[in-house]
């Protein structure tokens, strides 16, 4: 019977919203958009931050391990601290330690660039992967001196190797160095993160053929260059493991005699899609960008319970005939409930396709990242769970007051009786509903306001470079597997083929590019009266040319040739440096003493540059150091070009270039340099492009929102305006009247708007680098679109009634 019932009120809810076509596709692609955008985000949020990737066994028990600075973060770990910490842990099954390393694979054809993950022997064991051919590494492979081996990703062997079965067991080339092929990890495994996807993995120790500078790597508990995980034992909770790790901490800084300036924490979290230290930044965006979409899905709903009221109005007699034939007022509110939900299901159908194709959209994006970004984010169970929960509180939100609203009235108010008090009641909730529009409109219009403007300010930052008609490209030799010698010679080799190029201007080669979020620090500046690591600025490696290829301010002079291995060591600073150094005095020309033990040296400044901005805009001016890229040789570089004229036919020819500079290199892909520096504005485009998006929509729903409120509110009381008019009043002074009462629920939702627009714009000065709280622009623009949109909303439906004639006023219902 419960189910015929319900059967019975969906199929009566289905024909009365196909009887009106046009309310129901508005209402559909309204509630849509706000579904799908929530969709969107939450699926992103769900894959990075409350869900371990799939293709690992029992992810649940899974967790990410890492030293903490004053409490913040989960950063990286030494080599010796983690074995230390692996063998004596008892709240930990097993542990595992991982680096990302980039890679040349020679495979099928030309060598191509691909993506690898060093990784401890309990890698995979602690994740549980299974492979699909041969096997996968263990502790043995992880000894020093071990056969050299390698694991291929599913993906990575169909791509590199054809999907041959027999090259299992057999060596392959990567970085210049011979590894054996050992098996092939399954489909369904991409990593335990979800925004990278190596290729191949590596035994930690195998850094030491790829790479020259590893050997002090696995001895110097100063060198902090692994990220760790392990699985709990079963029935030891996470706080037990933190606790755990704290004591087996002071244990390790006990033992090894720290100084306090070199000691950290140690801190556990649950293994997410991306690792523990950008989780905070990410879920704070995430939070805001949450509360700016409920604030579009609380105006849309607005919306439709508006138009709701309404046709409840225009259904007045149909309800109050079934009213009177028997039907309760709680079937009543059902039937009008039903047609909410499908509304409001067929809503969070459209949203998923739309949050599909977003999600699609995003992924296609190609960001300047130094290795590639591949983020998995799926459309699982958890997504649509959240879609269709949504739907139904949006149901709720825009469709249980208008039915409560409709069925509650007594079947004699259904004629053309008015009962004055049901209507001072209507009344009411339409002037609230009027209300919170608009002050959930201005919030969101500050709040776009905001981000917006934080991308102008961040944007015009005066950087200390100039990006204009420069292009990079990697460069990077160290997995060449060249030795030093001949590294330097083809450095020299290709920066001077690339100068002699008729559309380049000046070109230099640079171990970090600017703004790139990479820092570099190789020892620290020794100062008299100050302790010895008291100052250690972070460093780039260039070669000549380097400043006039930014276009950077120099006094003194830059790199040149003369500036060989066996000359005087010299060095390039910034002006908070040039402080530090030499006070109020001239640094040009002073020595200072640089690095540690044998490799110390005395270094002479020999030029200064204005303080700049050197791996994110947001970042304070602090001392930084320039080295020459002959006495400091470095196998990992990027080529930068300045272009005589335009950067898109020099993209062309230096891909070209290095290919004739070593046929052997893989192909590299060339960038504009702003397109690098577009990078580190991501989080303010991002900010920018979506809080513009969201105010648009939001501004449109609100024009129609408050035009279909405010006339239906004005048409509501066309028989009391058609009742002054027939006694003499004025038509002006009623559409003054009209518009004053328009004005104050305008007026008061601007000021309640206002109030809480100012703790969101406190939210967000603390969230985004460039946004402040106090940007009278972006409260005074808000407030100005708002009036712009409400006053036609008033004055229209306003004029349509005085104009009406009194006696068809009268007649009105």
């Amino acid at each position: 019977m419960m189910l015929q019932s319900l059967l019975h009120d969906l199929a009566g809810g289905a024909r009365s919203l196909l009887a009106r076509p046009t309310f129901t596709l508005v209402a559909v692609l309204t509630l849509g958009l706000s579904i799908g955008a929530h969709t969107t985000l939450f699926g992103i949020v769900n894959a990075l931050l409350l869900s371990p990737v799939s293709g690992i066994g029992q992810a649940d028990r899974l967790v990410e391990i890492g030293s903490t600075h004053g409490g913040s973060g989960l950063d990286s770990i030494s080599y010796p601290d983690f074995t230390d910490i692996a063998a004596t842990t008892r709240t930990l099954d097993s542990m595992y330690a991982y680096a990302i390393e980039p890679l040349n694979v020679s495979g099928n054809g030309d060598p191509r660039r691909a993506l690898g993950m060093l990784v401890s022997g309990a890698y995979f064991s602690t994740l549980r992967v299974q492979p699909v051919l041969g096997r996968l590494l263990v502790d043995t492979d992880d000894d020093a001196g071990a056969p050299p081996a390698v694991v291929a990703s599913h993906a990575a062997w169909r791509k590199y190797f054809g999907a041959n079965p027999a090259l299992v067991g057999q060596p392959v080339s990567i970085n210049g160095r011979s590894f054996t092929l050992v098996g092939v990890a399954a489909a369904n495994f991409h990593g335990q993160l979800a925004v990278v996807a190596p290729d191949f993995y590596f035994p930690l120790h195998g850094r030491t053929l790829l790479r020259e500078d590893s050997h002090d790597l696995f001895t110097g508990r100063d060198s902090q260059w692994l990220l760790a995980g392990g699985r709990l034992r079963d029935g030891v909770t996470l706080a037990q493991a933190q606790a755990e790790l704290a004591t087996i901490r002071q244990r390790l800084d006990a033992s090894y005699a720290r100084p306090d300036a070199a000691k950290a924490g140690l801190g556990v979290a649950w293994l997410r899609g991306i690792p523990a230290a950008m989780r905070g930044p990410l879920g704070a965006f995430s939070g805001l960008l949450f509360v700016m979409i409920g604030m579009i899905l609380l105006v849309a709903s607005i919306n439709i319970a508006g138009l709701l009221i309404a046709r409840g109005e225009r259904r007045r007699q149909e309800i109050a005939i079934r009213l009177a034939l028997g039907a309760s007022r709680a079937r009543v509110f059902r039937q009008l409930f039903t047609e909410s939900l499908l509304l409001a299901f067929a809503a969070g159908a459209l949203g998923l396709l739309l949050a599909a194709w977003w999600r699609d959209l995003l992924l296609r994006i190609d960001l300047p990242t130094p290795f590639p970004i591949t983020p998995r984010i799926p459309i699982d169970l958890p997504v649509l769970l959240f879609t269709f929960a949504l739907a139904a509180l949006t149901a709720v939100l825009f469709g249980a007051l208008p039915a409560l609203r409709a069925s509650r009235a007594a079947p004699a108010t259904h004629g053309n009786l008015i009962d004055s008090r049901n209507d001072r009641r209507g009344t009411r909730l339409r002037e609230t509903l009027v209300v919170a529009q608009i002050t959930l409109t201005l919030v969101l219009l500050i709040g776009s306001g905001l981000f917006v403007r934080a991308l102008q300010r961040a944007a015009a930052i005066d950087t200390g470079f100039d990006a204009q008609r420069v292009v990079s490209m990697d460069f990077d030799l160290e997995p060449s597997g060249y030795a030093q010698d001949h590294r330097a010679r083809l450095q020299t080799g290709f920066l001077t083929q690339v100068r002699a190029l008729a559309d380049v201007e000046h070109a230099a080669l640079a171990a970090l590019l600017p703004l790139s979020f990479n820092r570099m620090t190789l020892g620290c500046v020794a100062l008299p009266g100050e302790d010895a690591h008291a100052l250690c600025p972070d460093v780039n490696v260039v070669s000549d040319d380097f400043f006039q290829t930014l276009a950077m301010p120099l006094r003194g002079r830059g790199f040149d040739a003369t500036d060989r291995a066996d000359s005087a060591a010299v060095a390039v600073v910034n002006e908070s440096l040039a402080r530090r150094i030499a006070g109020e005095g001239e640094a040009i020309g002073r020595s200072f003493r640089y690095g540690e033990g044998e490799q110390a040296r005395t270094l002479t400044v020999v030029g200064i540059v204005p303080d700049g901005r050197y791996a994110s805009l947001g970042e304070q001016r602090t001392p930084f150091l320039f080295l020459p890229l002959a006495q400091w040789p470095f196998a990992s570089t990027s080529l930068i070009a300045r272009a005589r004229h335009d950067t898109p036919v020099l993209q062309g020819v230096l891909a070209h270039a290095l290919q004739i500079a070593d046929p052997t290199l893989p192909a590299a892909q060339v960038h504009p340099l702003q397109d690098t520096f577009a990078l580190s504005l991501l989080p303010q485009r991002v900010a920018g492009i979506v809080a513009a998006a969201l105010g648009l929509l939001g501004l449109l729903l609100a024009a129609i929102g408050l035009y279909g409120l405010l006339a239906f509110h004005v048409a509501s009381r066309t028989r009391e305006i058609g009742i002054r008019l027939s006694l003499g009043a004025a038509p002006r002074r009623i559409l003054r009247e009209v518009l004053a009462r328009g004005g104050r629920l305008v007026g008061l939702g601007l000021v309640l708007g206002s109030i809480l627009g100012l703790g969101l714009a406190m939210l967000v000065s603390g969230l985004l680098f460039g946004s402040e709280y106090s940007d009278a622009l972006a409260f005074a623009m808000a407030a100005v679109l708002i009036a712009l949109i409400a006053f036609p909303a008033c004055y229209v439906p306003a004029r349509q009634a005085v104009r009406v004639q009194p006696v068809v006023a009268l007649r009105h219902d």
